[in-house]
């Protein structure tokens, strides 16, 4: 499962990028060039990680094991708080299937956390990651373009919407290129602030590397992403989610399904003072 971790975390760093995109808003205006789109969100990855230094979020995921027909084997509830050191994302387990952690799991939880912030203190080692990620989010990139875009005003504010489809002229050389081949969808963009508010995509054909002994990704596996802005202005993820048939090496649990719902987002000032109710320091 961790090859699948990383790319659901690519697809959502990809439909992130979007965040600070300037785009005309008149009614006539032309919309922007696709490929310029994708390759400004390129360029400010790293504003987008500064913004997130200032929020400390919870997270509550929900994962599930399932047969091929739906049914739940095996569900995996947990509540986390999450925040970010040097743009590197970090999160703290605070209870597990509705019961909070014991004494024992705390500790060991709170050691590894420790250890994680240390690590990502190091700005070479944020640095580090930081690029290991940009190169899998370059590399889904490369494999999709947008296309038959369209402008409509929804709610009052003018709205760009996107069909996501595989690069026919892209050969996809690794697994995340490989994965991000079969997949197609759509996105929509707030145009006047240029952030991503909504991204759909589903594989539109099984995938099989290696025979499916290195990896199997079978049609129908779905992603679903959504951004909501804060009170800065500044949009965050406040909902992943998708379901599928798919594995990766030794995974033999294949059939699952995943939520992620983030919220009660906290905005802190560069000064460590908190803007709003105040919150017990842990």
């Amino acid at each position: 499962m961790h090859f699948l971790n990383r790319f659901l975390i690519s697809a959502c760093a990809l439909a992130l990028g979007f965040n600070v995109m300037r785009a005309q808003s008149a009614p006539d205006a032309p919309l922007p060039d696709p490929y310029k789109l994708m390759q400004t969100a390129l360029a400010n990855e790293k504003k987008l990680a500064d913004e997130q230094e200032r929020y400390e979020c919870r997270v509550t995921s929900d994962g599930a094991e399932t047969d091929k027909t739906g049914k739940v084997k095996k569900e995996d509830i947990q509540v986390k708080e999450q925040f970010y050191v040097n743009g590197m994302q970090v999160e703290r387990t605070l209870s597990k299937n509705g019961k909070d952690l014991t004494p024992e799991q705390t500790r060991k939880e709170d050691e590894r956390v420790m250890k994680e912030t240390v690590k990502y203190s190091n700005k070479a080692n944020a640095a580090k990651e930081a690029a290991k990620q940009d190169q899998q989010t370059q590399d889904m990139m490369a494999a999709m373009i947008l296309t038959h875009g369209h402008r409509q005003q929804i709610n009052g504010r003018s709205v760009l919407l996107y069909d996501i489809v595989p690069n026919p002229k892209f050969q996809p050389k690794n697994l995340n290129q490989r994965f991000a081949s079969v997949m197609q969808g759509t996105m929509s963009l707030d145009e006047q602030t240029g952030a991503m508010i909504e991204m759909n995509i589903r594989s539109v054909k099984d995938l099989k590397i290696a025979g499916g002994v290195v990896a199997t990704l079978n049609k129908g596996f779905w992603l679903h992403a959504h951004n909501q802005p804060q009170p800065d202005g500044i949009w965050l993820n406040d909902l992943t989610e998708g379901s599928g048939d798919a594995r990766a090496l030794f995974f033999m649990h294949p059939y699952f399904r995943f939520k992620e719902v983030t919220d009660n987002c906290h905005l802190y000032s560069t000064s460590a003072a908190q803007v709003g109710p105040a919150k017990q320091a842990k």
